[in-house]
Formats: C-alpha cells, sequence, structure tokens
C-alpha cells in the first residue's frame, strides 16, 4: 500500500511485469494532466496511447459533474469519477447511454448543498481573497473553494483556515493543486473506485489490486496512495510531501502533463 517519502522510486524504477498485468489507469485530471491549466498535445496524446493500447482510462477528479458528463462522453475513457469520489459517471457509446451512479441518494444531496451553501459564505466572510470556485454551479455534491485558480494564490495560513472552517461545520474536506473540497458523506475516491471495480468488473479492489495503477499529484490523492498498490505521482507532488502520511510508490522526474506522458511512455515501453 502507501509508502513513505524514503521509499518513494523513480518511475523508471516500475517493473516490466507489473508493466504487463495494468489494466486500467486510474488518473488525476488538474496538474497531473494539465500544465498550467491546460491540456498539451502531448499529455492528451499519452490518453490516446493508453487507450490503444487497451488499458481502460478512468480519470478521478475533484471537478464537478457537468464536466464529468462532458468528458465520459468525449475522451477516450472508460468512466470518471467525480467530485472527490461523490459518483462516476460512464458512457456506452453502442446505446449512447449514460450511466450515472451516485453514492448518495437525491434527497442527501439536496439536502447536503443548503448546508454548503452556508459553508461557502462563511468563508468568504471570515478569509479574505478566499472564492468559491467558478465552477461551482456545475457541482451536486460538494464545495470547492478556489485559492490559487482563478484567485490568490492565498498564502498557506489562509488555506488552513478555511479548511478549519469546513472541519468546524462537520465537513469532510481534501486540498487540491487548485482548490479545497469539502462535502458531507461518508466516501472519497478510493470508495468510488471500488464501487466502479465491482460494477465493471464483478470483482473487488483487493481482487485486481495488480491491475491497477494510480497517477496523481497532490494531497487529495492521498487516500490512493495508501490503499492501492502501484502509485505514481507526478514531480509537483514535491510542494507538497510534507503535508502528506502517505506516499506515491513512485515519482516522474517531470511536472504535471509531461510528468504523465513520460509516466504514460514508460509503462507503455516496459510492456513491450
Amino acid at each position: 500500500m502507501g509508502v513513505t517519502k524514503i521509499y518513494s522510486k523513480s518511475i523508471t524504477e516500475i517493473p516490466s511485469e507489473t508493466c504487463r498485468k495494468i489494466r486500467y489507469v486510474f488518473t488525476d485530471i488538474d496538474d497531473t494532466i494539465t500544465s498550467d491549466g491546460i491540456i498539451s498535445a502531448s499529455a492528451f496524446e499519452a490518453i490516446w496511447q493508453l487507450y490503444n493500447a487497451g488499458i481502460k482510462i478512468v480519470p478521478v477528479t475533484g471537478r464537478p459533474a457537468g464536466w464529468c458528463d462532458h468528458i465520459a462522453r468525449m475522451w477516450p475513457v472508460e468512466g470518471i469519477i467525480g467530485e472527490n469520489g461523490a459518483f462516476y459517471y460512464s458512457y456506452d457509446r453502442k446505446t449512447r447511454k449514460m450511466n450515472r451512479i451516485y453514492l448518495l441518494s437525491e434527497e442527501t444531496r439536496l439536502e447536503n448543498q443548503k448546508k454548503l451553501i452556508e459553508i461557502g459564505k462563511r468563508i468568504e466572510q471570515e478569509v479574505p481573497g478566499s472564492k468559491i470556485a467558478a465552477d461551482q454551479p456545475f457541482r451536486i455534491s460538494d464545495l470547492a473553494i478556489d485559492y490559487r485558480e482563478d484567485t490568490g494564490p492565498l498564502a498557506k495560513k489562509e488555506v488552513q483556515k478555511i479548511c478549519e472552517i469546513m472541519r468546524e461545520e462537520g465537513a469532510k474536506y481534501k486540498v487540491s493543486s487548485i482548490h479545497i473540497n469539502c462535502w458531507f458523506g461518508d466516501y472519497d475516491k478510493v470508495e468510488c473506485l471500488k464501487k466502479f471495480l465491482e460494477d465493471k468488473e464483478n470483482k473487488t479492489l483487493d481482487d485486481l489490486l495488480d491491475r491497477v495503477v494510480f497517477i496523481g499529484d497532490s494531497p487529495n490523492d492521498e487516500p490512493m496512495f495508501k490503499e492501492l498498490e502501484t502509485t505514481i505521482a507526478v514531480a509537483n507532488i514535491n510542494n507538497f510531501l510534507e503535508e502528506l502520511v502517505y506516499y506515491p510508490l513512485y515519482i516522474t522526474q517531470r511536472q504535471s502533463g509531461e510528468g504523465f506522458k513520460e509516466a504514460v511512455e514508460i509503462i507503455l515501453t516496459k510492456r513491450s
């Protein structure tokens, strides 16, 4: 499972046998596939290279439901886990049907939204410079506070204050590379990943540990680093290492989208 910093290795050390077994690549999006807020041609090509190699790609993101609907339809992916594990979407291109699976009921989500609105108001009042994320209107299960995408970046103490407010309000929260997300509900990215695999493969995560790899970049990916056997982080994870308890097994030399491309190229080369 997750390992400490001292045992993190270069991605070049990933064994060929591990690469040949990979069936699923679960991956973060922001600052893992993207670089400075945009997907480069080479990073998007790396997604297609995985797809063409028969590897199933599943983005795992804090981004909203509205974005996830688009990505499930338009990208060469098996599905997408959104809002830090609140749901997964998968699109069947043969039947032209979107499958939307939520970990909480609609009634519970609506009640939670009311509480999240009040948390957002409190944060904007108490933390100068904080801002509700521009993609909030497209969310159904969480609140996203922008601290360095379209505002800031806010200082570390301000980020800590935002987290403190979320904690005081009884919400779960995670810090990504651009947002601080909070929600109500006993779920996270790993729980939704487990549900996805059970539905798609009729197997548990434990059954498929040697078939699954995760690629990420920030503290909100820590549940993956803890639970999965093969985990990779792009080099910008180094900005957050002091905040982590569980570390990725491998780290790329390059950052963001170039690091994602680097990991994919090494995996595909060693598979062959």
